[in-house]
Parts: structure tokens; sequence; C-alpha cells
């Protein structure tokens, strides 16, 4: 997998498309994932939309399990605010998405759900939405549930507090990131096989690897990781190994050049001709050379 080595803003929605895709790669035949749902003809999207395929479906991981029929997603990458205009904003999507049914109460509002990730939510957001009269219950471990805004359920998801195994690959997006659980993540990804688990897989990495560059290129010295290493960055160590040959080849031109000039200069033309198609003759010619610069 090619990683992009210049510099540009990271692309933190499209790992966060992966993470979302590997956390709920058990049930991808019962589910469709959108990812900028329109929600008119104007740009108005919902960042993304988990849909379940058939009713009693059950994600059952920290995320998943509560969830409901139409399921209203924003994320907000690490250098992103959350805060109560945000989640009021999330509100007003779910609005709009429920009166676009085609008819009349087509989208129940019983089974919609609105659910804000972020990689850490702070305290002070948590307190801020008690101190409105709100009542805030930690469902899981990173899984807070407020009650009083309005009907729907609402949860905000610390990224950075989940604990499950499956949801590994939402927290090495962000910068710093745990060296331990960027490992686990890498381990873990070298066992899937499906082709959808490892586009995903793909877009996870790109996103921690634009954010933890020294990291990932400490972790490429360690013997331990190695072997993972050479499958996960098959396509960049290639490019790197024929940018070496080209730069070796460009190296070697330039030299030539170098000693048919200094042997032109010193009216050693005949030289030049022989060493062009010599190659001990041309060796020598190059000691003679090398010896005249020191």
């Amino acid at each position: 997998m090619k990683r992009k080595k210049n510099k540009r803003n990271i692309d933190w929605h499209s790992g966060f498309a992966g993470g979302l895709g590997l956390c709920f790669r058990r049930y991808r035949e019962k589910i469709t994932i959108e990812r900028e749902h329109l929600l008119s003809k104007q740009p108005l999207r919902i960042d993304f939309l988990v849909l379940k395929k058939q009713e009693g479906v059950l994600l059952d991981n920290a995320i998943g399990r509560g969830f409901r029929r139409y399921n209203i997603i924003e994320y907000k990458n690490p250098c992103d605010a959350l805060n109560i205009d945000v989640i009021w904003k999330i509100i007003g999507y779910a609005g709009i998405y429920k009166s676009h049914g085609g008819k009349v109460d087509a989208i129940s509002d019983d089974e919609i759900t609105i659910s804000l990730f972020r990689y850490k939510v702070s305290d002070k957001l948590l307190e801020g939405l008690k101190n409105r009269g709100l009542v805030i219950r930690t469902v899981e471990k990173g899984i807070y549930e407020i009650t009083g805004l309005c009907k729907l359920p609402i949860r905000l998801i610390s990224i950075n507090e989940l604990e499950e195994k499956e949801l590994l690959a939402l927290k090495v997006m962000v910068k710093n990131a745990d060296e331990q659980t960027v490992r686990a993540f890498i381990t873990e990804s070298r066992n899937y096989s499906l082709p959808g688990d490892i586009q995903d897989a793909d877009a996870v990495i790109q996103v921690s690897y634009d954010a933890n560059r020294e990291l990932f290129s400490r972790m490429r010295g360690d013997d331990n990781m190695c072997e993972a290493f050479r499958e996960l960055f098959a396509d960049e160590l290639e490019n790197e190994r024929e940018q070496g040959i080209e730069q070796g080849i460009d190296k070697g031109i330039d030299q030539i050049n170098k000693l048919y000039i200094w042997l032109f200069s010193n009216n050693r033309a005949a030289d030049v001709q022989r060493a062009a198609t010599d190659e001990i003759f041309r060796k020598q010619m190059f000691e003679e050379y090398n010896a005249s610069l020191k």
C-alpha cells in the first residue's frame, strides 16, 4: 500500500470511514454505511448513515448496541470542536432526514439515533450539558447518552475510552497515537482477507501514518514488526527501491558526464570514445579523474 509523503492535510474522514467499516466488519451483509448522505439537492450532508437492512439486526459492540434502524453519525477529528451547537446541528440534520422518507412518517422517529464521535469528549462539554439540566448517562465506557435535549437518543462517543478490540481501528487515528495500540491494530489488520476489510484498513493506516510518521518510521526498524511492515507497506517499499535505483542511475550518468568533460578539457577526445565502449578502460579513466580531484 503506497503512503503519500507529500505535505497535505490529513484526510481524517476517509480514515474514520475505514475505521467504522472495520468496527462493523462482521455485519457487512446486514447494514449499509453511507458517507456524506445527501439531505437535500444543495450540499447539506450527514457525515455517515448506518442503515440496517433488516429489522432485528444486532450490532454487538459498544457503539452498535445502541443503534436502531437509521443511525446518524457525526465525526469530529481530533482538531475539530464538539460543542452544543454541533449537537443541535445534527439534531436538525436528523429532522431533515426524517422528513425525506418519501411519504408521511415513512421514517419513524422511534427508529432514529444520533451519535457524535470524537477522539476525546471533553469533561467541559459534559459538565456544560449537565449545567443545562440535561441528564448524562454513561451507557458503556466511552459512550455518553444525553437525555432531555430532544426525543431522539443522542450519544457522545469518546473514542479514546473505547476498550473492545473490534473498535481498535478508531483509536489509532490521532496525533501522538499510543504505540502499543498502533502495533495491535497493524497486527490485527494482517488477518483481514476480504477486499472491503483490506480497503478499510488501508484508509485507517493511511491516516494514522500521516498523523504519526515519526512513530511509523521508528516501528519500521523494529525486528518484531518487520514482517508486518513488509506486507502493509509493500507498495511503498517497492517505490522507495525504484526511486533508489533511479537515483543511482542519475548519479552514475552525472559522474560519467563529469569524466567526459574532464577528458575533453585535457584534449583527450580519443579517450572519451574508448571509455564509452570499453568498461575496463572507463574504470581506469575514473581512477585518473578521481586522483586529479585530490
